[in-house]
């Protein structure tokens, strides 16, 4: 009985047309994983089982997908709660610093000198458009209703305050008004008007006197002028009433002429001072408001030249000067 015999593995080479042997087959290999080494599901890498975590992607087994510091999607680790509270602080810091930045720098690099005013600037800048327009007449807070009051004009010191008459003589009834002058002349304040005696001398508001004399004598009277914490006094010597020229023009001092005559004196009469024990006044008018020029003696001898008709007597006390006295202290003809 013939045997079975295997069929010959040998092929014919083609190119030297002998025969060569073919290759063994290959049989497969069983693969044989270790059991102390872990392959990370998300790095592929191999790791000790010792280890919790992946020393390579810090990654759980058997989590995936997660990411790790070596995946391939560049995936990261759990979140620390500590950089994520840094990391709202900054941007908190960052915001910050952009706020200020645009709300007060960024205004004066621009120009603007008041920033924290700007929109009160443009609220009132766009009240006078509106009232411009709307053609009144009013300011921007009042177009808007608002109740804005003025500003207040400053107080203004006084300085001085000076009266233009210091010492005259009123006769009865007559009525005279004195000007007070303030300084400064932009000082805007009221002159306050008195008189130390109401009943003999009246004075209104206006610095207008009026003599009310009427007891039988002379009576000095003081007008006081009072601006802020300033004064000015005029001397007044009010004449009596019933009489057409009682009174004194002898240095300050009171008492009564008697060189009063019935009748008019006629000019380049001659006349001599009388009852002015201290001397008797010579005005520049017909009048005791006018400017003392000069004084008489009492005994002196003068020239009358007119008679003024109003108690007073036109003269020349000497060296062609002249002025004026009042008649009760004159003599004609002595």
């Amino acid at each position: 009985m013939a045997e079975n015999k295997s069929p010959s593995r040998r092929t014919t080479d083609k190119r030297g047309g002998g025969q060569r042997q073919a290759p063994p087959k290959r049989t497969t290999e069983k693969v044989i994983r270790r059991t102390d080494v872990i392959r990370c599901e998300n790095c592929g890498e191999d790791y000790s089982v010792t280890y919790k975590r992946c020393p390579f992607c810090d990654e759980r087994p058997g989590r995936t997908g997660i990411g790790g510091r070596r995946a391939a999607g560049g995936g990261q680790g759990p979140v620390n709660p500590i950089q994520v509270i840094g990391l709202v602080i900054s941007l908190v810091l960052i915001i910050t610093a952009l706020f200020i930045v645009f709300k007060y720098i960024g205004p004066l690099l621009f120009g603007e000198k008041d920033p924290a005013g700007s929109s009160v600037s443009t609220s009132q800048s766009q009240g006078s458009q509106d009232s411009s327009s709307a053609g009144s007449g009013s300011d921007t807070s009042q177009s808007q209703g608002g109740d804005v009051s003025q500003p207040e004009t400053p107080d203004v010191s006084v300085t001085s305050i000076t009266l233009n008459k210091t010492d005259i003589t009123l006769r009865s009834d007559e009525i005279i008004t004195l000007v007070a002058t303030v300084a400064p002349a932009g000082a805007d304040v009221t002159v306050q008007w008195s008189s130390s005696n109401t009943d003999v001398l009246t004075v209104d508001a206006d610095g207008t006197l009026k003599n009310v004399n009427k007891g039988t004598s002379l009576t000095k009277v003081i007008v006081t002028a009072s601006a802020g914490d300033k004064s000015a006094e005029c001397i007044v010597y009010c004449r009596p009433s019933g009489t057409a020229s009682g009174g004194s023009e002898t240095g300050g001092q009171t008492g009564t002429g008697t060189g009063s005559t019935s009748g008019p004196v006629s000019p380049n009469t001659p006349g001599t001072i009388v009852n002015a024990g201290s001397g008797l006044n010579i005005r520049s008018g017909p009048g005791s408001d006018y400017e003392k020029v000069a004084s008489a003696s009492n005994g002196a001898k003068i020239v009358i030249l007119e008679d003024t008709g109003t108690g007073w007597y036109k003269i020349d006390y000497g060296g062609g000067k002249t002025g004026y006295v009042s008649s009760d202290y004159v003599s004609v003809g002595g």
